[in-house]
């Protein structure tokens, strides 16, 4: 059992050290904070009481990125909420390409271990055929060597 909790660790590790799954980290991060920093500058100053600090903001953000949205801060401008709408989509993609990612990596050995057999199988068909190409051409340089007596 420690074993395989062992090896599940390592699996993990190298999902996280993917340079895909870095890359999309990065850019997911990067997206929040632009988001945030966006959004607290256009709210500030505004009608909009409930975003007062930057964390008001970032809490906004990630409720919104992780498609959480409990409600209890909302933009009121125009260009708040269009940020909002693009966080959304983001933050979907971005899940679901984490999850690929993820999935890929521990379904690998899986996918090797159902793709051996048939694998061997097509080598070994591969053979056959070539053996088969062989013995035609064989039987073609004896038809050619008879059709010339």
């Amino acid at each position: 059992m420690i074993d395989l909790f062992k090896k599940e660790i390592k699996k993990l590790a190298r999902v996280f050290l993917d340079p895909t799954f870095i890359f999309l980290t990065v850019a997911g991060n990067g997206m929040l904070i632009v988001a945030t920093v966006a959004v607290y500058y256009l709210e500030k100053g505004t009608a909009n009481a409930q975003i007062k600090t930057y964390f008001d903001s970032l809490w906004w953000g990630i409720s919104t990125i992780t498609t959480v949205a409990y409600g209890d801060i909302l933009p009121q401008t125009l260009a708040g909420r269009i940020i909002g709408i693009i966080l959304m989509y983001t933050g979907t993609v971005l899940f679901i390409s984490f999850t690929g990612v993820i999935l890929s990596f521990l379904m690998q050995e899986e996918v090797e271990k159902e793709m051996s057999p048939i694998e061997k199988e097509i080598r070994a068909e591969e053979k056959e055929q070539k053996r088969m190409e062989q013995l035609l051409v064989e039987i073609r340089n004896r038809l050619d060597r008879l059709e010339k007596k």
